[in-house]
């Protein structure tokens, strides 16, 4: 006789679930070995099974297939759901209250309404899930994927987000106000008006990113990739955008009041009419971006990289460019009154019509 054991129909399984947990806990220690037999294409056939209402309070459910299964309304609080799998599960209405959800697979699963309330969603998989409006604050979400879920107006107020993904996720609206969000990857992510302020998002990779009108005042941003970001109106007064990687950005009426540029990377960004004045731009890299009538009055700009910049009626008035690099700019009607341009390189440079450190215009 074979020593495999024979497979469980959907009805049996359906009966051994609804006589309650007890009954369920006590039945799967003795039968571990049937539920691990069961493959993949075996639980293909429990696809329609319906648990919708069940209380499943504190069961032992750990690894089991949920694929597809209506659990919507069902009582799963405390449950050990840990490495389970419930891509595209129903769980609308779910009571998921302090249960184990770690290493779980809830990719694409119906979330609508469900209580996440205590969970641990410790590496949980919730990509291209609907969470939108979810209440998170204060959860531990460590390496939690969300990477494509819908979580707009979600919030995320004093949670550990440590690790997670979101690239790719709709956060439209999301508060991440006083959110732990060390490591957190949030390229390609839709940021429009998110409140991220006062967080510390240093070395982060937010590229592509589109944060239309989102705040991030205050917010530290050092060494952290904005590489092609969107930052259309985007409010950034105080951050922190030390050594920077903002390249191909296109700014339009930020409030740059307080930010720290110094050592930031803006190659090929649109920065037409930005005022500069009086800001640190020690050694910024400005290479090919186009800064036409841009304002530079009195700002610090020691080593900057205007190579080939349009820099078209641009004001440099009192401005410390000590060994700037100008080479090959468009500098046409520029002005240098009052300049330091000790050691500026200006080779190739196009100065036509510019008003010199003397005063003279270059002809």
């Amino acid at each position: 006789m074979s020593d495999i054991p024979h497979s469980l129909t959907q009805t049996e399984m359906l009966s051994l679930l609804q006589k309650g947990v007890d009954f369920w806990n006590e039945w799967r220690a003795e039968n571990l070995k049937l539920l691990e037999y069961i493959s993949e294409v075996e639980f293909s056939e429990y696809l329609a099974l319906n648990l919708s209402e069940v209380n499943l309070s504190r069961a032992n459910l750990k690894k089991f297939n949920f694929r597809q299964v209506d659990l919507s309304w069902t009582d799963l609080s405390a449950a050990d759901l840990s490495g389970a799998k419930l891509y595209k599960a129903n769980l609308s209405g779910a009571n998921l209250s302090g249960a184990n959800l770690s290493g779980a697979n809830l990719n694409g699963a119906n979330l609508t309404a469900a209580i996440l309330q205590g969970a641990n969603l410790h590496g949980t998989n919730l990509s291209r899930t609907d969470l939108s409006e979810f209440d998170f604050s204060q959860a531990t979400l460590h390496k939690v994927n969300f990477f494509k879920a819908n979580l707009s107006k979600a919030s995320f107020r004093k949670a550990n987000l440590s690790k997670c993904k979101f690239t790719g996720a709709n956060l439209e609206a999301a508060d991440f106000r006083e959110a732990n969000m060390i490591g957190v990857k949030l390229g390609e992510a839709k940021l429009v008006r998110a409140n991220l302020s006062e967080l510390n998002l240093a070395g982060l990779n937010l590229s592509r990113a589109d944060l239309k009108a989102a705040n991030l005042s205050k917010t530290n941003l050092t060494a952290a990739n904005l590489s092609g970001a969107k930052l259309d109106e985007t409010k950034v007064s105080g951050a922190k955008f030390h050594k920077a990687n903002l390249c191909n950005i296109i700014l339009v009426t930020p409030d740059l009041h307080e930010a720290d540029l110094s050592g930031a990377n803006w190659k090929n960004s649109q920065l037409w009419g930005f005022n500069f004045s009086g800001f640190n731009l020690n050694s910024i890299n400005f290479s090919g971006s186009h800064l036409r009538q841009a304002n530079f009055y009195k700002a610090n700009l020691i080593g900057a990289d205007f190579r080939n910049v349009n820099l078209v009626g641009a004001n440099f008035q009192e401005a410390n460019l000590l060994g700037a690099d100008f080479s090959q700019a468009y500098l046409y009607d520029a002005n240098f009154s009052g300049a330091n341009i000790l050691g500026a390189d200006f080779s190739s440079a196009k100065l036509t019509g510019a008003i010199m450190p003397n005063g003279t215009k270059y002809k």
